[in-house]
């Protein structure tokens, strides 16, 4: 209480500078990142050819954590950018009017991945003997990295939508909603679709 009423801070405050990172700009040189993350995702998805829905089956990745800090954490964040990366390419739709004013600008209009747009199955595993001499106790970044496993539940619709219609020239934008995909199978000049 004397260190509050006197308003001495009692709390300390740190940072970590990664080593040995430069660029510079004006010979466009250098070494901006310290690191790089690695992975590899396999995803499979169901896909409704008469409604344009779809289902996440599985998710299987291999990520390259570094040396893990908390593995329950780490698999945590993995799993969540995974989610978070699979609903910016299937239901996360912007949307703006023709004068340019944004329209997808609350929760009422903006659809974000909830639980039934996850996964039914989700596994996570990490790349062994792999450590990071840059990092904080030789970890790696876990945070985003992830998200871009996302991509291939977009292809995996993709590739299922082209097994249906195998004469089709799809030229989808992201995300591919199921509005998308439904208007994309049945549309009779296949032109392109607009996002």
């Amino acid at each position: 209480m004397k260190a509050y009423q006197k308003r001495i801070s009692l709390s300390s405050q740190a940072y970590y500078a990664t080593p040995d990172i430069y660029f510079d700009k004006k010979i466009n040189q250098g070494r901006p990142f310290a690191y790089h993350v690695y992975g590899t995702g396999i995803i499979t998805v169901t896909l409704d050819c008469l409604r344009g829905t779809y289902t996440i089956d599985t998710v299987k990745a291999v990520h390259d954590f570094g040396k893990s800090l908390d593995p329950v954490v780490d698999r945590g964040q993995a799993e969540g950018a995974i989610a978070q990366g699979i609903g910016w390419l299937t239901v996360e739709e912007v949307r703006h009017s023709k004068e340019g004013k944004l329209l997808s600008n609350s929760l009422s209009t903006y659809k974000i991945p909830d639980i039934y747009a996850a996964p039914k199955e989700i596994e996570v595993v990490f790349l062994e003997d792999s450590e990071n001499k840059y990092g904080p106790f030789n970890s790696k970044a876990i945070g985003e990295p992830p998200l871009m496993y996302g991509i291939g539940a977009y292809f995996a619709i993709l590739n299922a939508m082209r097994a249906f219609r195998q004469q089709n020239d799809f030229k989808i934008t992201a995300p591919l909603t199921p509005e998308n995909v439904l208007l994309s199978l049945y549309e009779k000049k296949n032109k392109h679709v607009q996002v």
